[in-house]
């Protein structure tokens, strides 16, 4: 699924350059960064827990998932913070291209 968002980012980066330029690139860059980083910190989180102990599995999901979302909005402040001017669109368009890819995973893993 990872590598499923990876290239969902980068074919949202090589849409907006096409589209805008460089700087709708960059945006959308940006934009499956703060998707895509914070769910590979999810799923390392989750995955190190030790799936023997029933509560420790549980709260690594919780915790993960917390962290996940934090992540996400730190990185959205912070990119608006470094870039003020940056064109929301492609950035925010590429973020949802990349989570969608999270929410059809269980459709695209049955076949």
């Amino acid at each position: 699924m990872l590598g499923a968002q990876a290239a969902t980012a980068a074919g949202a980066t090589l849409i907006a350059w096409l589209a805008g330029g460089s700087a709708a690139a960059m945006a959308a860059a940006l934009g499956g960064l703060a998707c895509l980083l914070p769910q590979v910190w999810f799923a390392w989180r989750l995955f190190a827990a030790d799936p023997a102990e029933r509560g420790s599995m549980l709260a690594a999901l919780y915790i993960g998932e917390g962290v996940k979302l934090a992540s996400i909005a730190v990185a959205f402040m912070a990119i608006f913070r470094v870039w003020p001017e940056v064109p929301p669109l492609p950035l925010i368009l590429a973020f949802i291209a990349v989570q969608t890819v999270h929410w059809f995973a269980p459709l695209l893993l049955e076949q």
